[in-house]
């Protein structure tokens, strides 16, 4: 983010103003950036804003962690544990639209991984 000088429009980075620095610009005016305490209601809807994200996080990792067990703890055959996963890649999608391709990031190479290591990769169960 930048913030710019009143007098000529100069941009300079945010970070230079943390602790409430001052910068002279090279037009001669002195540049500030005030930083402002957070309303206390903003700073409850930041809160309900983390903590609906914070469940929706749990709830992923609760059915990741079944996929996993039904993958190395069952003997679920692997079609249904397939089914499973499809599910989870679609509640993903529907709670984090823009974050969709974690999924093929992180959950599938450890699923693979499970059932290469628990179930043997040829294996059809």
């Amino acid at each position: 983010m930048a913030i710019r000088c009143a007098n000529c429009g100069r941009e300079f980075d945010v970070t230079l103003f943390e602790y409430g620095n001052t910068v002279q610009c090279v037009c001669g005016n002195k540049v500030t950036f005030g930083h402002e305490e957070i309303s206390e209601e903003i700073s409850k809807d930041i809160l309900f804003a983390r903590q609906a994200e914070d469940e929706k996080i749990r709830e992923l990792t609760r059915q990741a962690d079944k996929i996993a067990f039904l993958i190395v703890g069952t003997d679920y055959h692997l079609i249904d544990i397939e089914i499973e996963k499809q599910k989870f890649r679609e509640r993903i999608r529907e709670l984090f639209p823009d974050k969709e391709y974690l999924y093929d990031l992180i959950f599938q190479p450890r699923f693979k991984r499970l059932v290469e290591q628990f179930r043997g990769e040829g294996e059809n169960r």
